[in-house]
């Protein structure tokens, strides 16, 4: 997907609520808001939607001086999603089927979103997962494929919902009853808002996995890795035979791909219409 007009004001608020999140210098906040109305002054509209967070992200970094504004909140949501791990673990376990359940938790856990949200209701999305079906439920193909494939592509998201993912991938080694020949856990390789970096997966443990692996691709600045559409990240996805894509983000940037999984809820309207599916909904689509 390649950014829309309605991008624009989206990034504006993005910005004020993150500028918000870091600061309480009133000074400062202005400061990066003015910022990144000169820098959408000159947008590239062949952008996808993601490079406008970094954009926010380069801002902020730049304004503050702070190379990783973000860390300390990412390590509180990685631990408030934690805490609650070991209650999410016992509804896996006591439900009728254990992997669409994790299914479900792992879409509700794409709320925690600095983009998006500022502070969502963990436990008012785990019981909303539990209470509405998924708008978009494409779990029968989901499960023969977590069954069948030998390597699996996971694209992470945010820092905290990888609790989540953690669990969905649990979940997905103890139904299938074997390891995975290859885990490939997709990262950025620097920070970029509260998505998920290399430290981020080591400190909530999804690389102790059997047969896990990371890859980092780029935050939007050079030397961070491969860009998120390059063919070189192309060439990854085609390595694996399951694909799991996490977020938004990720459907945005790579909705073009076939026979893919894309796990996410519904937070933008551009979205929405994309998928076929009101905003709020709880999303397991495959691409064919």
């Amino acid at each position: 997907m390649k950014i829309e007009l309605d991008c624009l004001p989206c990034t504006l608020r993005m910005a004020l609520r993150n500028a918000r999140l870091i600061t309480d210098d009133i000074g400062l906040q202005r400061k990066i808001m003015i910022e990144v109305v000169k820098s959408l002054q000159s947008i590239n509209w062949n952008l996808i939607p993601i490079e406008l967070a970094f954009l926010v992200n380069r801002v902020i970094t730049e304004a503050t001086g702070n190379p990783d504004p973000f860390k300390e909140l990412r390590r509180k949501s990685n631990d408030m999603a934690l805490k609650i791990y070991p209650e999410l673990k016992k509804v896996v376990e006591s439900s009728v089927d254990r992997l669409e359940t994790a299914i479900r938790l792992s879409a509700a856990g794409n709320s925690i979103d600095f983009g998006a949200y500022v502070q969502p209701d963990l436990h008012e999305s785990v019981q909303r997962a539990m209470r509405e079906p998924l708008s978009i439920n494409d779990y029968e193909e989901f499960r023969r494929r977590a069954l069948e494939a030998e390597h699996m592509i996971y694209f992470l998201d945010n820092a905290g919902e990888i609790v989540f993912d953690k669990l969905l991938i649990e979940t997905m080694l103890d139904v299938r009853s074997k390891p995975f020949k290859s885990i490939t856990l997709v990262v950025k390789g620097g920070p970029a808002l509260g998505d998920v970096i290399p430290e981020d997966v080591r400190y909530v443990g999804l690389d102790k996995l059997p047969n896990t692996r990371i890859k980092c691709v780029s935050n939007g600045v050079e030397g961070t890795g491969p860009s998120m559409s390059s063919e070189v990240v192309r060439g990854w996805i085609r390595e694996h035979g399951l694909r799991v894509f996490k977020g938004q983000a990720n459907f945005e940037t790579y909705d073009d791909e076939t026979d893919s999984f894309f796990i996410l809820m519904v937070k933008c309207p551009i979205v929405a219409r994309a998928i076929g599916a009101p905003m709020g909904s709880l999303i397991l689509k495959h691409s064919r």
